[in-house]
């Protein structure tokens, strides 16, 4: 099992989502992290939320769209990468920062869109118009999720397979519980721990390639000091 400790993940999620924002003014100062493997950069950005008052949106077309970029919906502990809804407003609660996002709706409009703290409720800014990046590096669409899912049944048969015939059933049966527990948890909520290790299904890579990381996530004219 693998667990990122949290203040590190929210940093990462932050280099990542201030460097897709199209600023000119990023420095990120990186330990050997920058070199783990995250997800695809196209993947991540497609998942990116655009809230703008200008744009008319249903409230359940917005809810969809905080589900699809792995946001899950809370009732009692409004923590990073969760949400919650009371009536026409909506709670968001970034996975990259440390003020949340408040959105209130006015039928298909957009009446507010503020940011507080979310410990003492208080008001810190006004938005017309706001990004809301994924809660997860590894965010990717259901048509690109459903094939990893069956290129990865189809090796774990083969792998489970190769390892009965040369005699380690314990070896077969520790990996088919593992792996097919990972699968269900990627069905149900989009993600499992130690994601990583399965990238390159999800990026449809080729065998041996690297995956992606942080430097791929720069503009192609970054300065990196090493």
């Amino acid at each position: 099992d693998l667990s990122i400790n949290e203040e590190v993940e929210k940093l990462r999620l932050s280099a990542t989502a201030s460097l897709l924002s199209g600023r000119r003014d990023v420095l990120i100062v990186a330990s050997v992290s920058c070199i783990y493997g995250i997800g695809n950069p196209s993947e991540f950005n497609k998942s990116l939320i655009e809230v703008d008052k200008t744009t008319k949106i249903s409230r359940t077309l917005f809810l969809h769209k905080l589900v699809n970029a792995l946001y899950s919906r809370s009732i009692n502990e409004f923590v990073r990468g969760t949400f919650r809804v009371k009536g026409d407003v909506i709670d968001v609660f970034p996975a990259y920062a440390d003020n949340a996002i408040r959105i209130q709706f006015f039928f298909f409009f957009l009446e507010k869109i503020q940011s507080f703290d979310p410990i003492s409720g208080n008001v810190t800014s006004d938005f017309d118009q706001i990004n809301i990046y994924p809660a997860n590096l590894f965010v990717t669409t259901k048509e690109t999720m459903n094939g990893a899912i069956r290129e990865i049944q189809d090796d774990l048969v083969k792998q489970v397979d190769f390892f009965n015939s040369i005699e380690k059933p314990y070896e077969a049966k520790r990996l088919l519980e593992r792996t097919e527990l990972d699968l269900e948890m990627i069905k149900e909520l989009g993600y499992c721990s130690g994601i990583e290790n399965y990238s390159r299904y999800l990026d449809g890579r080729l065998p041996g390639s690297r995956p992606f990381c942080l430097l791929d996530y720069f503009p192609k004219d970054f300065l990196m000091v090493i």
